[in-house]
């Protein structure tokens, strides 16, 4: 099972198409337009995103932003036995709320998903690919996707895509501040090519509440893309204006001081200069402190504050998810959302 697409509903497609191509230096692969939408594919070899704008109210993209703001629509799967996925999905009682025709090149269906999404799960080709193909990208991947939740929703909503998709609960996080907080649970698929975090408010103020709020219900809050070198990709990015989101200053002294008490000395003197330059987090684990996940967060890419994007190396093979990074996340956030 691997991902397909990504389809985002948004206002202004040609800007958000133009910020993926020219800031983050992706690729634009193509467009169409009919009577009453207008959809551009932007991606590279390791991923595809679709963006969609209405062009008038006859469009399904139009209907869809009368509910919640610009964001992800529908977050599409490949597998290797559609019929399968069929057979389980009459099973569950999950609504299908479309299916392909005789004109589509590999059958497919689209499930209600939860909260504002949907999924599209397509039959995989059973065509060979050469996984070993290299080439010189920046971003190198999806690396995981965080969905936010009501109070009250996150046991049922990571039940449904156990029970649909198999996945498996790999960590969970409690995390809190001085003013609010949330929970998580982070789930991996069988495979363990697809991390699907959802993370649901432990406070009426939280951040996570304050998205479900923006949003107006559940639905996907940022996507991780992988890179090989973070330095280099977001001294590009940087580069080109894309906005991130600021990191106290003090975290940095603060991780110097853990490091040195745990003896750390992945990181070279210049790398420490570039991580706090361009405002990177950085974790380990005490058993394997080789294992850097190193990360930083965009601001809000479209015009409400809900929807952004962040950008992950795992070095030496890293796993998981932080909790020193997630609470610093949280705080960001929290902190970006108060101005």
């Amino acid at each position: 099972m691997e991902i397909d697409c990504i389809h985002f509903y948004v206002v202004d497609a040609t800007r958000t198409r133009d910020l993926l191509v020219q800031q983050m230096g992706l690729r634009y692969l193509g467009g169409k337009i009919n009577e009453h939408t207008i959809e551009y594919l932007v991606g590279n070899y390791h991923l595809l995103f679709s963006i969609a704008s209405p062009l008038n109210s006859a469009s399904p993209v139009a209907d869809y932003l009368q509910l919640h703001p610009s964001g992800v629509r529908n977050i599409s799967f490949r597998v290797p036995d559609l019929d399968e996925m069929r057979r389980k999905i009459d099973r569950l009682g999950i609504e299908i709320l479309a299916v392909s025709s005789e004109a589509d090149e590999f059958p497919w269906l689209t499930v209600r998903g939860w909260g504002s999404i949907d999924h599209t799960i397509i039959q995989a080709s059973s065509e060979l690919t050469d996984s070993t193909i290299t080439l010189d990208e920046s971003i190198t991947g999806i690396d995981h996707l965080v969905l936010n939740v009501a109070v009250g929703e996150l046991e049922p909503a990571a039940l449904w895509y156990r029970d649909l998709f198999d996945f498996q609960v790999h960590q969970t996080f409690d995390i809190h501040t001085q003013k609010s907080g949330l929970t998580s649970q982070a789930l991996v698929s069988a495979c363990g090519k697809i991390r699907f975090n959802i993370n649901q408010p432990s406070s009426s103020n939280s951040q996570i509440q304050q998205f479900l709020n923006t949003n107006r219900g559940a639905g996907i809050q940022h996507i991780a893309l992988q890179t090989h070198d973070i330095f280099t990709t977001i001294d590009r990015m940087q580069q080109q204006k894309l906005a991130f989101l600021p990191i106290d200053r003090t975290y940095y002294t603060q991780l110097q001081i853990r490091a040195k008490t745990a003896q750390q000395q992945s990181l070279t003197d210049d790398e420490w200069q570039k991580l706090q330059r361009l405002q990177v987090l950085m974790d380990w684990t005490e058993s394997a402190p080789e294992a850097l996940l190193l990360q930083i967060f965009t601001q809000p890419i479209f015009e409400s504050p809900t929807f952004f994007f962040e950008v992950i190396e795992r070095r030496n093979l890293a796993k998981g998810f932080g909790q020193g990074n997630f609470q610093s996340l949280f705080e960001a956030i929290e902190q970006y959302n108060s101005i």
